[in-house]
């Protein structure tokens, strides 16, 4: 039979799974209580097919609470830190960072770029700058001398369809860079 504290905190794991991203951090804590729990119906220790069955997250979303959790849990950070970067980044951390190493650091660049950046900047990458996008309202007659402009510097009208390909190097090549 399950405990009044077992039940308890497998209640407190589905309402935190149902519940979303503010909630993720405690979700962890909880889910890892949950794994060293002795008995749930059946009497062994809950397995991860066990945890997917109770929060209906995924196996793979419940490994990554799981080391979060063990990565994190003992190192002394405020919890509204670790709420405030994220658990997505946090998995991203301890996926590529030992628990020895310096955390400060990596919470740091976790707080400032998003979750595909942050490995390569883990490793020590720069940052890449990001593209930009210009949006253009041209008449049709604009649109013309335009278009010849970056045919005259390089960009090339597609065998089939409309636009102009090589149009970025074109125009950098116009203004003179």
């Amino acid at each position: 039979m399950v405990g009044r504290s077992t039940a308890a905190l497998i209640k407190k794991a589905q309402t935190l799974a149902a519940k979303g991203d503010d909630s993720m951090i405690e979700l962890a804590e909880a889910l890892a209580e949950l794994r060293t729990m002795p008995k749930l119906p059946g009497g062994d220790r809950p397995t991860l097919d066990d945890l997917v069955g109770l929060t209906k997250l995924s196996r793979r979303t419940i490994c990554y609470l799981l080391k979060v959790w063990e990565t994190f849990s003992d190192l002394g950070i405020a919890r509204e830190r670790l709420v405030d970067v994220g658990w997505t980044k946090l998995a991203v951390i301890a996926e590529n960072l030992e628990p020895e190493e310096e955390m400060e650091e990596a919470l740091a660049l976790a707080e400032t770029a998003t979750a595909k950046e942050l490995p390569a900047l883990l490793k020590g990458a720069a940052p890449k700058a990001k593209a930009r996008t210009v949006l253009l309202r041209l008449s049709p007659r604009q649109y013309d001398q335009f278009a010849a402009v970056l045919l005259a510097n390089g960009a090339r009208r597609p065998k089939k369809g409309r636009g102009l390909s090589g149009k970025e190097k074109a125009l950098m090549k116009a203004l003179g860079q």
